[in-house]
């Protein structure tokens, strides 16, 4: 008598899944192996249940295919997803079969359940595999056709057998024309021979090949190109080569152009290299740091050092050893300044003797204002250098004769001066000796008396030392100097003169000395003269006939010293031009004096000028000069 399957213990221990259904197809068994797959009992997937454990994707899918299979009674594997245990779903394919009476209906339905993830995976990535072979293919294919070069290939004899679309397009030809020894035709007859012998080479000894040639185009004309070529061994032994033609028509052009510009490069720095060391001045360039690097052959004729001790820094040893450190200091500040000024040194000339330079320097700047590299002269001022002192010799004689000319117009003044101090000696002297005569002897009134003596000598010296330091001719000293005490000491020689012809004088000078680097007899000489012309400007005027003088700190640490009159004024337009020598506002002036005041004022560090006075009648001239601190850093 036959068992039913599932009743028999043999069914659990198949390793696979197991079921049977009813005739209508609702599922009534599954064995332990499926039961152990799915992770539930056999309540729970019974009869319609069945359908849960299918993948929600496949579900329609697969019961479709069951109530066709049911239809025509015929067994059909179908495949689908099954959730396992775990929640995970795995390919499986489900196998059924009928078992039918004896009129040919379905009594019941048995089948079997087989995992076939691990195939469906294999499928799936062969699949993907074919797929992206095919596109990789058409891809590669694609990607040799678009290239912007011409792709070949070729057999070992040398004959072509593959050409790209691009090789048919610059040819214009089709493919047969081009394969084997077709291209031969298209090779310029001049490049012919060389480039036939050249591949024949790397056939037979070589397994690369490089050469250039001209191609002709589909429009007639030839342009160059490069080959580049590789053989290649596939694992079957079979030999290809593999290359590409690039178009170099442009670079070749380029290299053309590029060897005829370098050429007349060449030719241009051999000119240019005459031009620098043929120049009547000595030429140099620096590094961004202030390096010496280089100089033109006149500076190595003329300092006779060899190169190697000069370059760099080594420069430093051409100069005088006076001018070694401010040279040095003038030149760090422009490096770091990036801003250049001249400046005057003495080099050694290669037989020993100094002569005076001036050098000159200009940076050159990159877009964001950094210094590339610094280029400059030094060109020979020695002639210059003493014309100049020559200038300031006679400069200085003028200077002399003009305080000598004011000191004798000031003769009378200075002798009521000189006198009034004598005068009260004398009398003083004889008021000491009568209280020194016996019964009228009193020594503290002699002693008063021969103080005053005392004092009015000190007096009388001071005055003729003023004179005499006016008149002394002696080279100019740039010493301390309290230009307070400088302007009282000339003005004692002026109160005379000034009292002479009826003008007042006010003054308005601070507390304390002002001191200054500078020569006491000029900074005078430039009062004399500014005070002087102000009282000449006032001998034909009726008004009021006051000069003031008035000093005062014009913005640390500069002093500013102005003398200002009541007098005729000057013109509009001509306040510049009276200190242009020869210039006089004058009928009987020479016009030598105000501009000897803008000598000495400028020769100091300071400026003057001449502006209308505020009273809208006179002139107001006024002069700089840096005190001691600005004066030092000035010489320094």
């Amino acid at each position: 008598m036959d068992r039913e399957p599932e009743t028999d213990p043999i069914i659990d221990l198949i390793p696979a899944m197991v079921w049977s259904a009813a005739s209508d197809g609702l599922l009534d068994f599954a064995n332990q192996h499926f039961l152990e797959f799915i992770g539930a009992p056999l309540e729970e997937i019974s009869g319609v249940g069945f359908y849960k454990l299918f993948h929600p994707d496949d579900t329609s899918h697969l019961a479709s295919e069951w109530h066709d299979i049911m239809a025509s009674k015929k067994a059909r594997e179908v495949v689908g997803r099954l959730r396992r245990a775990d929640g995970q779903y795995r390919w499986c394919t489900l196998r059924q079969k009928p078992r039918l009476d004896a009129d040919g209906n379905v009594v019941r339905w048995y089948g079997v359940v087989l995992d076939i993830e691990d195939r469906k995976q294999a499928e799936n990535a062969l699949k993907e595999t074919k797929t992206a072979l095919a596109a990789s293919e058409e891809n590669l294919s694609l990607i040799i056709n678009s290239l912007p070069v011409l792709v070949w290939s070729a057999r070992p004899d040398g004959s072509a057998d593959f050409v790209n679309q691009s090789w048919l397009d610059y040819a214009g030809r089709p493919a047969d024309q081009i394969l084997e020894w077709g291209f031969l035709d298209l090779y310029h007859p001049d490049d012919l021979p060389g480039m036939v012998d050249i591949w024949k080479r790397d056939l037979e000894h070589s397994d690369q090949t490089a050469l250039k040639g001209r191609i002709r185009g589909a429009d007639g004309n030839y342009r160059w190109f490069y080959f580049s070529g590789r053989k290649l061994i596939d694992a079957n032994g079979v030999v290809r080569w593999f290359g590409c033609n690039i178009d170099i028509e442009d670079l070749q052009s380029a290299e053309n152009a590029l060897r005829e510009s370098a050429a007349a490069l060449r030719e241009s720095e051999h000119k240019l290299n005459l031009i620098i060391n043929t120049i009547p001045a000595m030429a140099w360039s620096c590094t961004s740091d202030g390096r010496l690097e280089y100089f033109n052959q006149n500076l190595i004729d003329y300092v006779g050092l060899p190169v190697d001790e000069i370059v760099g820094f080594g420069f430093y040893q051409m100069f005088h050893p006076d001018d070694v450190e401010p040279m040095r200091v003038a030149w760090d500040d422009m490096v770091a300044s990036k801003k250049s000024r001249p400046v005057d040194a003495r080099i050694r000339r290669a037989d020993g003797q100094y002569r005076w330079f001036n050098l000159r320097q200009n940076p050159l700047l990159d877009s964001d204002g950094n210094v590339v590299r610094w280029y400059g002269v030094v060109v020979d001022i020695e002639d210059r250098k003493r014309a100049e002192e020559s200038l300031r010799q006679s400069q200085s004689d003028l200077a002399h004769v003009t305080r000598m000319t004011a000191t004798g117009e000031l003769a009378v003044s200075i002798a009521h001066e000189v006198n009034q101090p004598l005068m009260a000696i004398v009398t003083n002297a004889g008021t000491c000796l009568r209280w020194l005569q016996p019964g009228h002897t009193d020594i503290d009134q002699a002693r008063l008396a021969a103080e005053r003596i005392v004092k009015d000598g000190h007096r009388a010296g001071d005055i003729i030392a003023s004179i005499r330091a006016m008149a002394q001719k002696s080279p100019a000293r740039m010493e301390q100097t309290d230009l307070k005490g400088a302007l009282g000491d000339v003005l004692d020689l002026l109160r005379g003169e000034l009292h002479h012809r009826d003008i007042e004088l006010g003054l308005d000078l601070p507390k304390g000395p002002l001191e200054l680097i500078g020569d006491r007899t000029q900074l005078q000489q430039v009062v004399l003269n500014l005070v002087m012309n102000s009282a000449e400007a006032m001998d034909a005027s009726s008004s009021e006939r006051r000069i003031s003088i008035r000093c005062t700190k014009d913005g640390e640490p500069f002093v500013k010293v102005s003398v200002s009159d009541s007098g005729r004024g000057i013109p509009p337009g001509e306040f510049d031009r009276v200190f242009d020598a020869f210039y006089s506002t004058k009928a009987d002036g020479i016009g030598m004096g105000l501009s000897i005041c803008r000598s000495i004022v400028e020769a100091h560090g300071g400026r003057i000028w001449a502006s209308a006075a505020d009273s809208q009648a006179g002139t107001v001239f006024t002069f700089t000069l840096p005190m001691t601190e600005v004066t030092a850093d000035h010489d320094r």
